[in-house]
């Protein structure tokens, strides 16, 4: 079964390949070709240790010892890459890899700055009996990709308050994939710990089966990460000026509680509380003349441009005067609008999910949770209490 191995390596170069070969690549395409060439060397380190050869390549093993210490960081980086709305990459980022370089370096003086053995033999050795910095080393090298793996799902929780401020929609920009990779991710590690006790403390499987396990499952994350990075479209322009917002808002109606916080972030804000009134308004006009909530893919920028407004401002400006996001204000006019062709004799002609499409909404999906957060009905249970 060592070829599943093989095969989940040729795999994540393949994927990494058809990532660099990607048309309009963003920085975190770049990144995502560098975890699945990661995770593909990892995995045929990995076979070559499962054929008893890896000794041969004391180079090749030292690198590999590590490596988890570098899967939940990439994961992270990548997260935080995607979500990114001034599409750069933070040269910060580079410091995760510093634990991993440090103690391969120290590792790889401890095996070559023994004068009596070769290489092979002393990590030969070290595997048989792990000398204190291995055994140190191990735990750090154990716990550091869950406490990643917890980083990245707030970076994705973050991500999505962020998409209901900025956008009318979540179809393909909501990173739900992303969301299952971390998941499995994260049960890889639990499979880690289940393992590790079974191994040691019992004779229910043994330590090479337990580890074959993890890393079958290593081969299933790089599938899903690949095929849905290759097919993840971009969700913030580089030329994007949104800037972030740290205060999710999924109500319509705030407690006053929530309402002073709304009140105390914009305490420093330029923008008064007469002129945030008369955008208001020119926002409602524009929003009932123009009808834009009717274009699927309408975004914050895309309505600030038109307003001539920053998207900060005309964040704030529905925020303190609605209280609500973008995100619910547009979806607003959108369910209203197909009450109104609901209502309408001349639609029966129609489906309710082509009068759906023709109001702004991007999917049944979408459109039936939205619908009924907002009216308390499903479309269905709407048309046939209020209207037959």
């Amino acid at each position: 079964m060592e070829v599943v191995f093989l095969i989940g390596a040729i795999q994540a170069l393949f994927l990494s390949t058809l990532v660099f070969a990607k048309k309009g690549k963003i920085i975190a395409d770049f990144v995502l070709f560098a975890c699945l060439a990661l995770a593909g060397f990892h995995l045929f380190t990995y076979y070559l240790y499962c054929l008893d050869i890896l000794y041969e390549y004391p180079i090749l093993n030292l690198l590999a010892v590590y490596l988890p210490m570098l899967q939940g960081p990439f994961t992270y980086v990548y997260v935080k890459t995607v979500t990114n709305k001034n599409g750069k990459f933070d040269k910060l980022n580079l410091l995760h890899s510093v634990p991993y370089l440090i103690v391969t370096a120290v590792l790889s003086i401890i095996v070559f700055s023994n004068d009596i053995l070769p290489a092979s033999d002393v990590i030969k050795g070290m595997y048989l009996s792990a000398p204190p910095f291995v055994e140190v080393t191990s735990i750090f090298n154990s716990i550091v990709g869950p406490i990643y793996i917890v980083l990245s799902w707030l970076l994705l929780k973050k991500h999505k308050n962020n998409i209901l401020r900025d956008f009318s929609y979540t179809e393909e920009i909501d990173l739900k994939w992303l969301k299952y990779v971390i998941l499995l991710m994260g049960s890889i590690w639990i499979v880690v710990v289940i393992v590790n006790i079974l191994a040691n403390f019992s004779e229910v499987i043994t330590d090479k089966m337990g580890t074959d396990l993890i890393y079958y499952s290593v081969a299933v994350v790089i599938f899903i990460e690949g095929y849905f990075g290759i097919k993840q479209q971009v969700i913030y322009a580089p030329s994007s000026t949104i800037v972030p917002s740290d205060l999710p808002i999924k109500e319509n109606v705030l407690d006053s509680q929530k309402y002073k916080k709304i009140e105390s972030r914009y305490v420093k804000s330029g923008l008064k509380k007469e002129e945030s009134e008369k955008y208001l308004q020119k926002l409602l006009e524009y929003m009932d003349r123009e009808t834009p909530y009717m274009d699927g893919k309408l975004s914050l920028k895309q309505v600030a441009q038109k307003m001539d407004i920053s998207t900060n401002y005309l964040s704030q400006v529905i925020n303190e005067n609605l209280n609500r996001n973008f995100f619910d204000f547009v979806n607003e006019y959108r369910v209203n609008l197909i009450k109104q062709k609901m209502e309408d004799p001349s639609n029966n002609q129609y489906t309710l999910l082509a009068l759906a499409f023709d109001c702004g909404f991007n999917s049944k999906s979408s459109f039936n949770v939205i619908f009924k957060k907002s009216t308390g009905l499903t479309p269905s249970a709407y048309i046939k209490s209020n209207i037959y």
